[in-house]
């Protein structure tokens, strides 16, 4: 008898907690508005996807040129190699022929643009990479060859304001 006892008793569980998760189920599905936004359809007017993502969020790479010094340090720093770039100096002056990022191949680390002593690197707030081709992930920043800028000293670097320019997202 008592196993016939338990079996009814398991089975009455089962039934009064799937109960309890209906009834929360369906207080929320008649009675509460609903959260969820309809991406990309149903923003609201005005605003973009990239105004829904947080401050501090590490989205596609974004290169400020006029700050970028060409040091290579942001490249020596990436653990998986998706910086590239080449610098040529011409009467002693520098100039950077190629600056790519993989996007596809990026894990966001941040070792980059921590790396980056101009500040250059940054991360955007884009993150739609949506695509056909995985090679258009590929971002060059530079179609031509761009003088580099000059690098500041320690006294002028804590005297100006860093976060000046316009960033190249892509």
């Amino acid at each position: 008898m008592k196993a016939a006892a338990q079996y009814f008793k398991n089975i009455w569980d089962a039934v009064s907690t799937t109960a309890a998760g209906m009834r929360i189920t369906m207080k929320y599905w008649l009675f509460e508005p609903s959260i969820t936004v309809e991406y990309p359809d149903r923003l609201g007017k005005g605003i973009k996807a990239e105004d829904l993502a947080a401050d501090r969020y590490r989205g596609f790479l974004g290169l400020n040129l006029s700050k970028c010094i060409g040091c290579l340090q942001c490249m020596r720093v990436c653990p998986i190699e998706c910086i590239k770039i080449t610098t040529e100096r011409l009467e002693n002056v520098r100039f950077i022929t190629r600056f790519d990022i993989d996007q596809s191949k990026c894990m966001y680390c941040g070792l980059c643009v921590e790396a980056c002593p101009a500040s250059a690197l940054v991360f955007t707030k884009r993150f739609e990479g949506a695509c056909y081709d995985i090679n258009e992930l590929c971002i060059r920043h530079i179609k031509e060859a761009v003088k580099a800028a000059a690098p500041k000293s320690k006294a002028e670097g804590q005297n100006s304001e860093n976060r000046t320019g316009r960033i190249n997202e892509y």
